[in-house]
């Protein structure tokens, strides 16, 4: 049963505080990890952490693959009622405990499930913006030749039949 852990501290409980932090001083809240130098450097790093490649480049897609406008009132509702309180809760966490997404999650063990999948979704979208980087650098390196390797359409005929091959050759004529 539970039972057995009433009276003891919370940090005790669930073993949120390391032992260099117990002999730490009073000046250095947290020795091992750092503290933020400012009020701004904390700020900066939260607009870094919330807008990322998927504001800039997926947001208007989606816009506009849902209906422009109207997609904006159940995204506004939603980031409102989900999106910023978990934004929040997460940074609380982190802050208070001083911890990484799995080592924080011992506060409650039943959820120790979601720091690793925190961690697990973290790589998959590091793999996917790493490929769509990628992309843009080969471009832009690709824009500086002479001849821009995308300005003539180079497939042999018997490769795309029917609607593709006219639709390429009317986006190359375009191009042109």
């Amino acid at each position: 049963m539970c039972g057995s852990r009433i009276g003891e501290t919370p940090e005790a409980d669930f073993n949120l505080t390391n032992e260099k932090d117990a002999h730490a001083s009073d000046s250095d809240e947290n020795s091992e990890r750092g503290n933020w130098s400012s009020k701004g450097d904390y700020l900066l790093s939260m607009v870094g952490y919330a807008v990322g490649l998927g504001n800039v480049w997926r947001f208007p897609y989606l816009t506009y693959q849902n209906g422009g406008g109207a997609f904006l009132i159940p995204y506004t509702l939603m980031l409102a009622l989900a999106g910023l309180p978990l934004f929040f809760m997460e940074c609380s966490l982190g802050q208070f405990a001083s911890q990484g997404p799995v080592s924080v999650w011992r506060i409650l063990p039943l959820f120790q499930g979601v720091g690793i999948t925190m961690v697990i979704i973290s790589t998959f979208v590091t793999i996917y913006y790493n490929v769509i980087i990628a992309y843009a650098l080969y471009y832009l390196f690709a824009s500086f030749q002479k001849v821009l390797p995308w300005s003539e359409f180079s497939v042999p005929p018997t490769l795309f039949q029917g609607k593709y091959l006219k639709r390429s050759n009317k986006c190359s004529a375009i191009m042109r």
